[in-house]
């Protein structure tokens, strides 16, 4: 069944059967509606691709009066139907947004021609709406920080692969920023105006990682109750993002290779080869050569994903770029959290840069999220930022601050204190996976997720 979702609204009964009839056959998802009144309602209930609207409708609600109210709610593509008499109104209603106005009576190849027009604009509305919020992750802001030879390096690799179609494996530690150079290569390059398409190989089993990369077509197993695209078909033309390569189970593998090898799948219970023209650029943090040498991982694959290497340097690796690091993550979250926090304290500053940072520019955008989203005060004091940076070595600096509050204050501070080093702890050794993590810490998931929001820890923060 067509996705796309259509209101009639209509007070004539005989219109409203015609029009559910003929879009329905067509198989698309209809609904009707008598009156404005009712209209609103179904608005309330579902969101709409596309709206019909008559502009004579009894009650209080008119068709403009609808039309304005429809897109506001649902920003819906229009059509406005009318008799001859109510041209200039129509008219009035395209100049408020409607796509287009049809008088009545009207044929049914009319009603199609204009619906297939609509939609085909939502199309391109959506693509442009795609590509603007893809370039704005990549290149709205500075999100590449840093001055240091290492991260100079890593933006000269860049500029230098972005126009080439080879393999880019991006190897390093977690936390360092892959994703973010993946998507710096795609929209540097001839591929920025198709998609930018993600699959984190480490979340999925073998089965539903095989049906996201290749799809499947109908009764291709239980479940599979219609045709599925897979992430390769979806990226055609653009680049595929495959993060944490190293986990991809042995009988995938093979069948990655023949992607690179010929430039073709077969999705899931399908027969016939389907040709793709898609850049693969594959991420990890794992040490892939002793994979191969373990077989674990297939060496023809590895060699033909590691075309071009870039390896991302941890954080305690190029220290110097902290404090623009800092700078621009204490901007991003004033922002978002509508504060005028205007720096660390001279010691809070010197704390995070001692700090070796395990989890790397991930961790620190954590930690000033949490910092920013926790203090009330123009400068962040060191005992915010204390639990994260501080160890053993730390005890006696924090049980002196602690014993300097209120019993009640004091106490819930140090419950922050655990809460925080507990929950960062487990995190990062799951990767980020939040459900590994609950159920190694034995809680339950949604109790996890409740702490991660109340202290502001990103189980994965792209960076």
């Amino acid at each position: 069944m067509n996705r796309t979702k259509i209101l009639v609204v209509d007070d004539e009964e005989g219109y409203r059967k015609v029009l559910y009839n003929a879009l329905t056959e067509r198989g698309f998802q209809v609904k009707t509606a008598a009156s404005g009144e009712e209209a609103l309602a179904e608005f309330k209930k579902n969101s709409f691709s596309l709206i019909v609207i008559d502009m004579k409708l009894p009650g209080s609600i008119d068709g403009l009066e609808l039309l304005q109210r429809a897109k506001e709610m649902n920003n819906a593509s229009i059509l406005i139907m009318t008799a001859y008499g109510g041209i200039d109104t129509a008219v009035e209603a395209m100049r408020r947004g409607a796509f287009n106005y049809i008088t009545k009576p009207f044929s049914i190849d009319e009603i199609m021609l204009n619906i297939e027009r609509m939609i085909e604009q939502n199309k391109i509305i959506e693509e442009n709406n795609y590509l603007h919020s893809e370039l704005e992750k990549a290149f709205g802001r500075k999100t590449i920080i840093g001055n240091s030879k290492e991260i100079q390096k890593v933006m000269d690799m860049i500029s230098r692969v972005a126009f080439s179609s080879a393999t880019v494996l991006i190897t390093g530690e977690s936390g360092t920023g892959k994703e973010l150079v993946a998507r710096a290569i795609h929209f540097n390059g001839n591929r920025k105006h198709k998609k930018f398409v993600v699959i984190n190989c480490a979340t999925l089993s073998e089965h539903l990682l095989e049906s996201e990369l290749f799809g499947h077509v109908r009764g291709a197993f239980t479940g599979a109750i219609k045709d599925k695209k897979g992430l390769f078909e979806e990226a055609d033309g653009g680049t595929l993002f495959m993060d944490e390569i190293g986990d991809i189970p042995t009988p995938v593998q093979a069948k990655i290779l023949r992607v690179l090898q010929e430039g073709e799948f077969i999705p899931l219970g399908d027969t016939v080869a389907r040709n793709v023209d898609v850049r693969i650029i594959a991420a990890t943090n794992q040490h892939l050569l002793k994979k191969v040498r373990d077989k674990e991982f297939r060496e023809d694959l590895y060699y033909r994903l590691n075309v071009i290497n870039i390896k991302m340097p941890p954080l305690r690796e190029r220290k110097e770029d902290i404090p623009l690091l800092i700078k621009h993550f204490i901007e991003k979250y004033n922002k978002k959290e509508n504060k005028q926090i205007k720096g660390l304290s001279p010691e809070t500053e010197m704390e995070l840069y001692k700090y070796h940072w395990p989890g790397n520019v991930r961790e620190l955008e954590n930690a000033i999220e949490r910092a920013v989203t926790l203090t009330n005060e123009p400068i962040i004091p060191l005992h915010v930022i204390l639990p994260i940076v501080r160890k053993e070595d730390g005890n006696n600096m924090l049980w002196d601050d602690l014993l300097s509050h209120p019993y009640k204050e004091a106490r819930k501070k140090a419950l922050d204190v655990f809460n925080t080093k507990y929950v960062m702890n487990i995190i990062n050794k799951n990767s980020g996976n939040v459900t590994n993590a609950a159920r190694e810490c034995k809680i339950e998931r949604q109790y996890l997720q409740r702490m991660l929001k109340k202290y502001a820890i990103k189980s994965r923060q792209i960076i």
